[in-house]
């Protein structure tokens, strides 16, 4: 009886705090242990991801990598948009010009006044002149031949030239500045891309004014700007630098590797998601912007495979 008492159902209360006892030590360990895996996990976003996660592709969106609306720092109304749609244009190149018939003029009359140099050779003349006669006359009166009044007027003349010489080299510094202001607002009548790129919109045409608007719109698609929405998941393992296949909804595009530029650190709760961009090189000029595309990040040894391969390109370009 007492045997069956000592491991009977009056025992069930004793294992019972034994079992609370026991698991209050070992969930702690438990939480460090994932917690360190976790963590494992995070260390190896920085170069891919793990080989043994299932990752889904995602969706993408190929965009351009500048988007320039050009536009005039002037009024005016418009002389002649020199591009047409669709076509490639370099930076520098003039795009449009508005009427300047008016700045060149300016232009004209400002060069001319900058060339003007009498003034300056009249004062010169004058002024070796009366340091001569200031000479002559200090002599004179050093000798007791004229009084002090001729002295001090030859002084007075020599000084007074000096400062004349003085004003007309202004003048001539002045008259330069004018000149420069006045081809830079003939420059402003000159719009010029600031990018490598391809024309797509044009919204003004010659003979129209215009204040604030553009004239027309600039995309430079090399390299592209991928803009990807990553499950929360993936937080933690996806960082720059990385590595992901992109295939464009073109099926003669193939697939292409683009590098992973951004990692937004502001996630969206409704969705449940996040954005990474990405850029993709385009030398060519093979893709176009505005495609949809999906998206997979490598594994470590896909990226490792990868970037081997580059390393042939990398040393054909040095030599």
């Amino acid at each position: 009886m007492a045997f069956e008492h000592f491991y009977g159902r009056q025992f069930t209360r004793p294992v019972g705090i034994v079992t609370l006892v026991l698991t209050s030590i070992l969930a702690p360990v438990q939480w460090a242990a994932a917690d360190s895996a976790d963590r494992a996990k995070a260390a190896q976003g920085g170069a891919g991801i793990d080989a043994q996660a299932d990752i889904l592709p995602v969706d993408c969106v190929i965009n351009p990598y500048k988007t320039i609306e050009m536009s005039s720092a002037v009024p005016g109304v418009i002389d002649n948009v020199k591009v047409e749609r669709s076509q490639f244009v370099q930076r520098g190149q003039v795009v449009a010009e508005l009427d300047a018939g008016v700045e060149r003029a300016t232009v004209a009359l400002a060069k001319r006044r900058a060339a003007i140099e009498a003034d300056t050779q009249v004062s010169l003349i004058n002024l070796n002149y009366d340091e001569r006669e200031q000479r002559r006359i200090d002599s004179l009166y050093q000798k007791k031949a004229v009084t002090f009044r001729h002295k001090d007027d030859a002084d007075r003349e020599a000084q007074l030239s000096a400062w004349k010489l003085r004003q007309a080299r202004d003048l001539e510094e002045i008259r330069a500045l004018e000149l420069a202001r006045a081809e830079e607002q003939l420059k402003q009548k000159t719009i010029r891309s600031t990018i490598d790129g391809f024309v797509s919109r044009i919204y003004k045409s010659s003979g129209e004014y215009i204040e604030d608007q553009p004239i027309l719109q600039i995309v430079q698609i090399n390299p592209l700007r991928i803009e990807a929405i990553v499950p929360m998941s993936l937080f933690g393992r996806i960082q720059p630098g990385m590595v992901a296949e992109v295939a464009p909804e073109a099926a003669s595009s193939g697939k292409h590797h683009a590098e992973v530029t951004v990692v937004d650190r502001i996630g969206d709760a409704a969705s449940g998601t996040f954005g990474v961009r990405l850029e993709l090189p385009n030398e060519n000029y093979q893709l176009p912007a505005g495609l949809k595309c999906g998206l997979r990040f490598l594994n470590v040894e896909e990226q490792a495979a990868y970037e081997q391969s580059l390393e042939p390109q990398v040393s054909m370009q040095a030599r």
